[in-house]
């Protein structure tokens, strides 16, 4: 049990890591909700909460952060200059912001998937 209540607090601190990280960001506001939302779903996890509309929330907006990235992604993978990805930012090159913001709006997505069935559910 403690295994548990550790993997939804290391999720939770990740999910708001990644949130702080955005705080530099050119669009921060969209990233930090994104971030923010699916981090509350393992802390309400912790404290015996099922926040269904919120998981719904969460979800669609990490989806909608996919969807706004993807044509960025495919643009960075079609390039294959992959060493690129831990580099600056760059106007010249947009594909390289666009495929980190898809790549951590994926991360968002497989964070909340397990906390789905209960939120919902109630498993």
């Amino acid at each position: 049990m403690r295994f548990v209540k550790g993997l939804h607090v290391a999720v939770a601190v990740l999910l708001l890591a990644l949130a702080g990280v955005q705080l530099n960001d050119p669009d921060p506001l969209f990233w930090v909700v994104i971030y923010a939302a699916a981090a509350v779903m393992p802390i309400a996890r912790l404290w015996g909460r099922r926040l269904p509309v919120g998981w719904g929330v969460a979800f669609g907006l990490a989806v909608a952060g996919l969807l706004v990235s993807l044509p960025g992604f495919i643009d960075f993978v079609r390039a294959g200059e992959f060493d690129l990805i831990g580099r600056g930012m760059s106007a010249s090159r947009p594909n390289i912001e666009l495929a980190r913001e898809f790549l951590g709006a994926l991360i968002g997505l497989v964070c909340l998937l397990p906390y789905g069935r209960w939120h919902t559910r109630g498993a």
